[in-house]
């Protein structure tokens, strides 16, 4: 190495460690305006600080910081602030607590969830998003049972308007809806293996499943026709659909057996611990007829005049 060389080796060691100096002290201070900022109103219950990266581009990358502020206020719906602080420009998102404190809920914002497992947290005075933080991550059994009904249930219902869309020769409509349902699919393999699916999804599923990752190459970048691609992705999705039912609505099974009657879709529905699928259970309900999995039963209702059957739900 020359002595010329060696000089600019040094220079770009210095400017690189001044440029790290520096950065973390503008975090230091943006820190200080966000606990200054927050940390004076009770209804706060935590601050959560992300760096934008290429991986964050939630909005806009022009936004350099994201942070999350917890709130226990009734009246929070989700509110979105931009600030300038530091000269740096800080994306807020403020939500009520209730979006992150239950897991059956907060799955299925994974944009809060990511926030919450790779940001910072900045202010968590009475340790609840440390607490929600270790449970996301340790991945309990009947959290990833409860993600695995919930994307099932993305997985069919896509599944089924791609093969209508197939009918009614709306190919283009099928080729969107076809890629949700193996983004559904991919979401399942990856549960299954105790992994909470990031938003980089396929890039995390190439090294987990090579077999479903291969399935969307062809599907998106396969010669054939769009009607081919579809038509080969469906069928796999078919078979998946069938052979992934039981595991994957295990949860739901396991939950009806709480009592011996059947089960009207409103019972469902209004159940705690389905409310997070409510919108989605009647494709559900109706898969695990047809695989046998659970029996329909018709049953009278006696307050009525007129002789209505309302159908129920109940296992075999």
């Amino acid at each position: 190495m020359t002595v010329e060389n060696f000089y600019c080796l040094q220079f770009h060691i210095i400017s690189y460690n001044i440029a790290i100096s520096y950065t973390e002290a503008v975090v230091e201070d943006i820190k200080k305006h966000l606990l200054e900022r927050y940390d004076a109103s009770s209804d706060v219950q935590g601050l959560v600080l992300m760096h934008n990266t290429e991986r964050y581009p939630f909005h806009t990358n022009e936004y350099v910081y994201y942070v999350l502020v917890v709130s226990s206020l009734e009246l929070i719906t989700r509110k979105i602030e931009h600030l300038e602080i530091e000269n740096e420009r800080i994306f807020i998102r403020t939500v009520h607590i209730k979006d992150i404190e239950n897991p059956s809920v907060s799955f299925s914002r994974y944009h809060l969830m990511d926030w919450l497992l790779t940001g910072e947290i900045i202010s968590d005075p009475q340790g609840v998003l440390e607490e929600l933080k270790e449970q996301i991550l340790e991945f309990p059994e009947e959290l990833r049972n409860q993600r695995k009904l919930k994307a099932y249930s993305g997985f069919i219902e896509s599944l089924f308007h791609a093969k209508r869309n197939m009918t009614e020769s709306n190919t283009l409509d099928a080729y969107s809806q076809i890629l949700v349902a193996i983004h559904h699919w991919a979401h399942i393999v990856l549960i299954e293996e105790g992994l909470h699916p990031e938003l980089t999804v396929w890039k995390q599923l190439r090294k987990v499943h090579p077999g479903i990752y291969k399935l969307y190459e062809e599907l998106i970048a396969s010669p054939e026709s769009i009607d081919q691609r579809v038509e080969l992705v469906m069928l796999a999705c078919e078979f998946s659909v069938m052979s992934k039912m039981k595991d994957c609505c295990s949860y739901l099974l396991e939950l009806m057996k709480e009592k011996n009657e059947a089960w009207s879709i409103s019972e469902l529905q209004m159940h705690p611990k389905l409310r997070y699928i409510a919108e989605d259970i009647t494709l559900v309900i109706q898969k695990l007829v047809q695989g046998h999995l659970l029996k329909e039963v018709a049953t009278f209702n006696n307050d009525q005049v007129d002789e209505v059957i309302e159908l129920r739900y109940m296992l075999p």
